[in-house]
């Protein structure tokens, strides 16, 4: 019998392997950084490539880091959709079991986490794009079982933003912040504030107030995102009008 001919390999997969071996060089150089700093000849020579070969791929070094951030969250991603598949009755426990696992990951690996924010990569991350996505579509599945005190929207806005601030001060000042405790404060403080629960008495206000403000919040949240994901016999207009009114209920009468 002859011998198989081996196909060489096509141009795309050729192109793909030097993508990836940059990539890889560049996300190893960052993990073992100090202040989380790399040069482009740095990873030029540890990936066995010319500065122009890299441009050619990645046009300029915010582009690389871009890529490199990707390829750095995905077992981020990974384990939030390990988290993701675990759907507890109350949404509350679903944010916790979210702000462990973003503060393990950010602990883990400090260097990737700043780089993530960082304003040239941030905007146009994959990586967060898809993290706020999950996050959303979490809080619309508390919404529509009538948890949440706010919209589906503005609930994934405050617990990211609080989480991404817990994260990076324990990462970025470990000298102000030597234990997670306040992490833990914090993240209870998020949920009394998104999610409903017992009525606590604020400054100028009576606990029934209070009381009251959440039930008017929880139930436009939750009609919100009903009016979203069953049927109806309103028009697409008159569906947008009435989202936005809701919504508007939804993030006012917040506690």
């Amino acid at each position: 019998m002859a011998p198989r001919t081996r196909t060489p390999p096509t141009r795309t997969t050729q192109t793909r392997t030097v993508q990836i071996r940059i990539i890889e060089a560049a996300a190893a150089l960052l993990a073992k950084s100090v202040d989380g700093g790399v040069s482009t000849r740095e990873i030029c020579d540890a990936a066995g490539v010319t500065a122009p070969t890299l441009y050619h791929y990645f046009r300029d070094k915010e582009n690389l880091l871009r890529a490199v951030v990707d390829f750095g969250w995905t077992d981020f991603l990974d384990s939030k959709r390990n988290v993701a598949g675990v759907v507890h009755d109350h949404i509350g426990d679903d944010i916790r079991a979210g702000w462990y696992n973003h503060i393990e990951f950010a602990q883990k690996n400090p260097n990737f986490y700043r780089l993530m924010w960082a304003p040239g990569v941030a905007p146009n991350s994959v990586a967060l794009a898809e993290a706020h996505r999950m996050l959303h579509d979490r809080m619309k599945l508390g919404a529509s079982r009538g948890q949440l005190r706010v919209s589906p929207a503005m609930a994934a806005r405050i617990i990211m933003s609080a989480t991404v601030g817990a994260a990076l001060a324990l990462i970025t000042q470990p000298e102000h912040y030597t234990d997670d405790s306040f992490s833990k404060q914090l993240l209870e403080a998020v949920i009394a504030f998104v999610t409903v629960g017992p009525a606590t008495n604020a400054p100028g206000r009576s606990r029934r107030a209070a009381s009251q403000s959440a039930t008017i919040a929880s139930a436009a949240a939750t009609l919100s995102s009903k009016l979203e994901s069953e049927p109806n016999p309103l028009t697409t207009a008159e569906r947008q009008l009435l989202q936005q009114w809701l919504t508007a209920l939804a993030d006012a009468a917040t506690p």
